[in-house]
């Protein structure tokens, strides 16, 4: 298998039917294009995201706790905690390990919420820190959010632009790579992208103002995304490329490293269905967050429209983050 997420065939026959005995307390179980398990609390739901953090190499402790909870809020909730699994390669220093903790503790006091627990280690099963995030958020019984409910009709929404984290990422790690590729204030720029990666007030307001899915862009972009969010809800999905919102600088970085920006990690951004694109844009507008209509959901078939032609859209091998780690290998 390549570098990325396991391919969904393959988490169809190797992963899918290996997960214990279903709960009747689980109203949301594990499955394609769902990102949260939701459990039944009574009047009130927990819901709970696991991700980690493989392709950064700087501010990997921050970016850990909002990939994790971010997923929290596109159920419509509201994160409370995380648990952290911190592993380190041998010869790692407590200097980086402090490094580690400051950035998620950073992150967690700026979306207030506390580090429940976790576990470190020194191992040589890793070559590089390694940090793995669990998110618990709450949310009202009859009113948190999946990746299944889009229908035919509904708008679709994406919030801020897409890229903001791999543009992030690719700006930091291979700065010395860019420099004599875009002018440098573009670089810095897009450093900082790196405190726009929440989307926690993005999916709360969202979720107030009505929506039907939400999807957090993550790896394998906003590609990766439109066939999470169809499969998960047996839909297909329409995406006007003129429509699509992004950011200059991620433009410029993509053509730099030669990668399709459309399939970069776009931890900043959400995806959004819902029956009333207008009223939701209103919502997040309220709040200064952008958002931007691109597209409608269908009855079947995923493809792009650009320029009056149609353009299937395919999950992505790997995210393009990795191609591009990939090029500056080789060149």
């Amino acid at each position: 298998m390549k570098i990325g997420k396991v391919p969904p065939d393959i988490l169809q026959k190797s992963v899918y039917p290996f997960l214990g005995t279903k709960r009747n307390e689980v109203l949301v179980h594990s499955g394609l294009g769902e990102d949260c398990s939701i459990i039944d609390f009574g009047s009130q739901v927990a819901v709970i995201s696991c991700d980690p953090i493989t392709g950064a190499d700087n501010h990997s402790g921050w970016l850990s706790v909002f990939v994790s909870c971010n997923d929290i809020a596109a159920c419509g909730a509201k994160p409370i905690g995380i648990l952290t699994t911190v592993l380190l390669p041998q010869g790692s220093t407590q200097g980086e390990l402090t490094a580690i903790m400051k950035g998620i503790h950073e992150a967690a006091k700026s979306i207030k919420i506390e580090v429940l627990g976790g576990h470190s280690e020194v191992t040589a099963a890793v070559t590089k820190p390694v940090i793995c995030t669990t998110a618990m958020g709450v949310a009202k019984k009859d009113a948190f959010v999946t990746s299944s409910g889009a229908k035919p009709g509904d708008d679709v929404i994406v919030t801020k632009a897409i890229g903001l984290e791999g543009t992030a990422i690719l700006a930091t790690d291979f700065e010395n790579f860019l420099i004599d590729k875009i002018p440098e204030s573009q670089i810095k720029t897009a450093q900082k992208f790196i405190h726009k990666i929440s989307v926690i007030s993005d999916g709360l307001v969202a979720a107030k103002a009505g929506v039907s899915a939400m999807h957090d862009i993550t790896e394998g972009g906003l590609l990766g995304a439109c066939c999470e969010i169809a499969q998960a809800s047996g839909v297909g999905i329409k995406i006007y490329k003129e429509s699509i919102p992004i950011l200059p600088e991620t433009i410029s970085i993509c053509e730099a490293f030669k990668i399709n920006p459309l399939g970069l990690i776009s931890s900043g951004s959400m995806l959004i269905c819902t029956p009333d694109g207008n009223r939701v844009l209103s919502s997040l507008k309220s709040m200064d967050i952008p958002a931007t209509i691109i597209g409608t959901i269908t009855q079947k078939d995923k493809y792009i429209v650009s320029n009056g032609s149609k353009i299937p859209i395919v999950l992505p091998e790997r995210d393009e983050l990795y191609c591009a780690i990939e090029y500056v290998s080789k060149n």
